[in-house]
């Protein structure tokens, strides 16, 4: 640590106690640092040395440039008595200073006033003045902590002049009772212990990017070339964090005012909340501009799913998730609820649609709470709603016990057949396995138009068959967050991983536009039109289709009026078939097999008919816009000047003027002079000034916007999971141990003990290990079948 910074711990020092002892002290050489005393100090001190302004232009201490130039190792006691300061707070600064260099601290203590109440004259003693109070020894339940004070008499005193209104040095006492620290102890003193201004700065911003507290002390140290030389523990780190916190009036309230001042930034942004009778906070829905306009062009599909565990308060965060042209999962708005009750979820559903302007999706999908399917019924009605795949494998893997069912199961759940087909075959499953009486077949089959192929075949679902990909999103942001986190450092997570999911679409971008596809098929021309019109991603989904299309074979064709029907076959299989329609007026195709209408992507088959053709572009009736490389060409025009875009000047004169600022102290400390060094200092003191006056002058009205809460609002409560019942009063609880108390063991079947601490449980384990052996539950977690069609579903990038 340099001079300069040692100055800059004692601008703004106010010396803590040592050792935690107190304030009071006894014997004749204590004072109360806020004592005041009536004095006639306001009348001409005689005995000043400078009386009648002879004050000295050379020795004048009026900042911490003017103590930087003083070798407090080697001024005598006639040199330091020479000193005058423009008030009480610099005199402290230099007392505190010359402590550093002798091995103590300063610490204040009282004051004089004259008749008009105004400080006259003010003491600044060791830090080892005063002796602890023995009362407060005898109250305490922790081992005492070492007694620091041992009435140590040294001692500065300063005098105000009236009539020049300088400080002056009148008492200086430099004899102490005690030994000195070493000069590698100094600065652990608490008096000269502190954090600048720019390291907490830089620790703010460290903390946001997910840094944490051990880490950006150790990067401090490493910059200050040693911890020795950093000025400060990890412990005022810490302090500074809780200090910052405790100046917020709630956790909630403070996490509404972030978002607030996220509006100001992206005038795009959209957040609701809803608070409890109490006044805490129940619900907080939010999604920023670029969710928005990502929705106006994604968000025919829609999947969301809740997690928990994210936030300190274990509430249940809901993601709307979808998918963009890259085959990438993309966040439409995300909300921190407190329950997962079927109001809740229209609640949410009901402000994504306003957030959204109006616009419903095409599909949906979830993992089939009830929740979320009634809420899904009331407020998308038109909505084609697909159950996840996974939780039926698994729930059918826990109702039906025999192994052999769910690989069956699936075969219904994929099998690209007609209905008529799936019901002959879910007749045969269901005999087979004499399930005629199961009420969760019965549920199944109800709900069959919610999961089987055969039903949602022709449904635009781009790939989706499972929330996987919602469960991926969480698996990622977990990275981000722990389960102790606050709701500020929890948004501040969250938008940091959205910049990072986003750039990853930038990423995709470069990659599409960077050199040029090798073609690998027979179809030249038509690789050709798709490489060109599809992003990366999705033409290597298209390219199967090409292959494949090789083996297919035109057998025969049928027209009425102006539509043609071909008829299509995999050679040299004559018994599997498709047709394929095409209108010459309006230059459509459409495939038995719905795989377009599914995916997006034409099928083998359509491909087969336009090489038959001799079409050597893709037609763009079968080019979905949505997995263009233009997809996304028409809403970043509109928005090009919206707010929540940066200035690419700004961004590129910020960092150029950080390089410069690098520059500037590399060159400054090679030269090796310290005169330029401090020329270079009082330079970038002077600069920064101004700018700090500019940014004083200008307006920051954080609710500029009119998004006031109008009160308060309180923390949530900790959530409790589903099937946890809350106890209402203490004597719920007492009742609920009671009953406990009288709960018989599942064992043995005696009370007063459970299955943890039963003597018989050893054998209990034995025979349920055999019984759970007899008893396998299989699930098939590799259901999704070979089939590259569906490849898209299983991406989670």
């Amino acid at each position: 640590m340099d001079f300069k910074e040692i100055l800059d711990i004692f601008e703004v020092a106010h010396v803590s106690q040592i050792g935690g002892e107190g304030s009071e002290a006894l014997g004749s050489s204590s004072f109360s640092e806020n004592a005041e005393y009536s004095s006639d100090q306001d009348v001409e001190d005689t005995d000043n040395p400078y009386y009648g302004n002879n004050f000295d232009a050379e020795t004048a201490v009026d900042c911490t440039d003017d103590l930087e130039k003083i070798n407090m190792k080697e001024t005598s006691s006639d040199q330091l008595m020479r000193y005058h300061f423009p008030d009480r707070r610099v005199a402290f600064m230099f007392y505190n200073c010359y402590g550093r260099f002798h091995g103590f601290a300063g610490r204040k203590s009282r004051v004089v006033k004259n008749t008009n109440g105004e400080v006259v004259q003010q003491t600044f003693v060791c830090h080892r003045e005063g002796i602890r109070n023995a009362n407060n020894a005898l109250s305490r339940k922790r081992e005492q902590k070492p007694t620091s004070r041992c009435r140590c008499p040294a001692k500065l005193q300063v005098h105000l002049d009236l009539g020049s209104e300088r400080w002056y040095i009148k008492l200086f006492d430099d004899i102490h009772n005690h030994s000195f620290l070493d000069e590698k102890y100094e600065g652990m003193l608490p008096a000269h212990r502190k954090m600048s201004d720019y390291d907490k700065y830089q620790m703010k911003t460290m903390r946001k990017a997910g840094i944490p507290t051990s880490g950006i002390y150790g990067f401090f140290a490493t910059q200050a070339g040693g911890y020795e030389n950093l000025g400060y523990s990890r412990r005022e780190m810490y302090n500074e964090q809780f200090k910052h916190r405790g100046r917020k009036s709630s956790d909630a309230e403070d996490a509404i005012d972030f978002i607030k001042d996220m509006c100001i930034r992206d005038d795009m942004m959209y957040w609701r909340h809803a608070v409890n009778e109490d006044g805490t906070l129940r619900h907080l829905f939010w999604c920023d501009g670029i969710s928005r306009m990502d929705y106006s062009v994604f968000g025919d599909v829609l999947a969301f799913d809740a997690t928990y565990r994210k936030i300190r308060y274990n509430t249940p965060l809901v993601i709307f998730s979808g998918v963009n042209h890259h085959n990438q999962s993309i966040v439409f708005g995300s909300a921190i609820v407190s329950d997962e009750t079927e109001e809740t979820y229209v609640w949410l559903l009901q402000n994504l649609v306003e957030a959204m302007e109006g616009k419903l999706p095409v599909s949906v999908i979830t993992d089939g709470d009830l929740a979320m399917r009634n809420a899904i019924r009331r407020v998308f009605p038109q909505a084609r709603h697909r159950l996840c795949a996974w939780h039926l494998l698994r729930n059918a893997s826990s109702n039906i016990k025999d192994p052999r069912f769910v690989p069956k199961f699936r075969q219904c759940m994929f099998d690209d057949i007609d209905i008529d087909e799936f019901d002959c075959k879910w007749k045969a499953l269901v005999a087979e396995f004499g399930l005629e009486d199961n009420n969760w077949i019965h549920e199944m089959y109800e709900k069959r138009k919610m999961w089987a192929t055969a039903h949602i075949r022709g449904s635009f679902f781009a790939g989706f068959r499972t929330t996987s990909r919602c469960e991926g999103l969480h698996s990622e942001f977990g990275k981000y967050v722990s389960v102790l986190s606050n709701l500020v450092d929890f948004l501040q997570h969250f938008f940091r991983w959205m910049n990072y999911m986003r750039y990853r679409e930038i990423e995709a971008d470069y990659a599409g536009s960077f050199g040029e596809i090798v073609l690998q098929t027979q179809h030249t021309t038509l690789e050709r039109s798709a490489s060109n019109l599809y992003t990366r991603s999705i033409f290597k989904l298209f390219r199967p289709m090409l292959e494949r299309s090789c083996r297919c074979k035109v057998e025969g064709v049928m027209q009425s009026g102006s539509i043609l029907t071909y008829i299509v076959y995999k050679y040299p299989r004559h018994d599997i078939q498709w047709s394929v329609l095409f209108c010459q007026e309006k230059l459509i195709f459409e495939c038995s097999c719905k795989r377009f209408e599914t995916l997006g992507i034409p099928c083998e088959h359509v491909i087969c008919v336009l090489v038959y053709l001799n079409i050597v572009v893709l037609p763009e009736c079968l080019v979905l816009e949505r997995w263009t490389k233009c997809a996304k060409d028409a809403i970043n025009a509109s928005n090009a000047n919206s707010s929540n875009h940066r200035n690419p000047a700004f961004i590129t004169t910020y960092v150029m003027f950080v390089e410069r600022c690098k520059r500037m102290v590399k060159a400054a400390f090679e030269c090796g002079k310290l005169e330029h060094i401090r020329s270079t200092i009082e330079m970038v003191e002077k600069h920064t000034s101004v700018l700090e006056a500019m940014g004083r002058g200008e307006s920051d009205d954080m609710h500029s916007l009119g998004l006031q809460t109008g009160r308060s609002v309180g923390n949530p409560p900790r959530y409790r999971k589903k099937g946890r019942a809350v106890a209402s009063s203490s004597h719920t609880l007492n009742e609920k141990k009671k009953k406990r108390s009288l709960a018989k063991c599942g064992i043995c079947g005696l009370t007063g003990h459970n299955r943890v601490s039963c003597k018989y449980r050893g054998e209990s384990n034995a025979q349920s290990q055999t019984h759970s052996e007899n008893n396998v539950n299989y699930v098939d977690d590799e259901f999704v079948e070979d089939n590259d069609d569906w490849n898209l579903s299983m991406d989670l990038s």
